[in-house]
């Protein structure tokens, strides 16, 4: 009835931790691929699934990407539900049947996720799928020459994804994120298959999210489901995102696409990006989530970026207040200039920004 595909690539330890969150799973098959290209971590794989007759292990020949991984599990599963799990995402029993139920209640989803947290303790919610489309491209691009403008913006973002997310009942969002979802055969079948194979990784989960709505299916967020992704912003990914991001617009908005010079016209026109315009930047390199929170004049943190317009931040549910970053939270965070909505301390409770350099 549900079948659960988790695509590995050198990262047994967190695929294993992912399998055992679910198992024993008596809904379905897990399929786990191996895309890492090592004989060692495919025997090491071999070896700790064994004993769990409802795992399947896939291991082919070369490094499918993440969509040709997915593809390889979609293809042998006959299961009426497929779930898309990430090795470092965490999702039991429960919240993948109550996100079964309700994409039952909601015939007309092709594919749902659950509230998901960034952190074991629930302290941070990741928002959903950032919207890809011509508009917010454009309006994103005109945003760096605007700053005062963009704060306003991503304090709306904020005040958005945090109302959305303390929903008690489904509600429907444009894209879904591929570390979590649920997708209803069906609608897949209908929307010309899973993962588009011109994406080896990175934007195949926004495509299938625009051809399921294409195809008359909606797509939504079951906040009665939870689950956990520990998810780390590393920049050397960036590269492959930019090359995912042109196959996308070049696919799904050829026109936009052309107008634009494949971009590069976007590309052009942004200005560097000057954090001390976005708020209070903390000049030296920080070390510690406490020198952090004593440098803020004991502020607590609202949201975090990677991004000076916050866009995508991970952020506070509704009505907690603003926290200090655990070590935990710390290891995370990739070495790199992040932005953060913080409030509090000897600062008070507005709301401010400001940047940092996590060492």
């Amino acid at each position: 009835m549900i079948d659960i595909a988790i695509v590995n690539y050198r990262s047994a330890a967190d695929t294993l931790t992912a399998v055992a969150a679910v198992t024993p799973w008596r809904h379905g098959l897990i399929w786990v691929v191996d895309n890492s290209e090592d004989g060692a971590e495919a025997t090491r794989l071999s070896d700790l699934l064994a004993g769990r007759p409802e795992v399947r292990l896939l291991v082919p020949e070369r490094n499918l990407g993440f969509g040709g991984g997915c593809n390889l599990a979609f293809g042998q599963s006959t299961a009426e539900f497929f779930l898309l799990l990430n090795p470092d995402a965490r999702i039991d029993e429960r919240g993948i049947m109550a996100l079964m139920a309700a994409m039952r209640l909601y015939p007309r989803f092709g594919g749902a996720s659950p509230k998901t947290f960034w952190d074991a303790d629930r302290r941070f919610l990741l928002p959903s799928a950032f919207p890809q489309t011509p508009q917010v491209l454009l309006a994103m691009t005109a945003a760096l020459r605007a700053p005062r403008l963009a704060k306003w913006g991503a304090a709306r973002y904020l005040r958005k994804m945090r109302s959305a997310m303390a929903a008690d009942k489904p509600y429907s969002v444009p894209f879904l994120v591929g570390a979590v979802m649920m997708l209803r055969r069906t609608a897949v079948l209908a929307a010309g298959g899973l993962f588009d194979p011109d994406y080896f990784m990175f934007y195949e989960d926004t495509d299938l999210s625009l051809r399921l709505r294409r195809a008359g299916y909606r797509l939504g967020i079951a906040p009665m489901a939870e689950a956990v992704h520990e998810y780390r912003h590393k920049s050397y990914k960036a590269e492959l995102m930019m090359a995912s991001r042109q196959t996308y617009f070049a696919k799904n908005h050829p026109g936009f696409f052309r107008l634009t010079a494949q971009l590069a016209r976007l590309d052009r026109w942004q200005r560097p990006v000057l954090w001390s315009e976005w708020g209070e930047v903390l000049t030296d390199p920080v070390g510690a989530p406490t020198e952090l929170h004593e440098r803020l004049g004991g502020a607590g943190v609202v949201a975090l970026s990677p991004s000076v317009m916050m866009m995508p931040a991970l952020f506070r549910p509704v009505g907690e207040e603003p926290a200090q970053l655990s070590a935990q939270d710390w290891a995370r965070l990739e070495p790199g200039t992040y932005m953060l909505a913080c409030s509090g301390g000897k600062y008070g409770p507005a709301l401010r920004w400001a940047s940092f350099e996590r060492q």
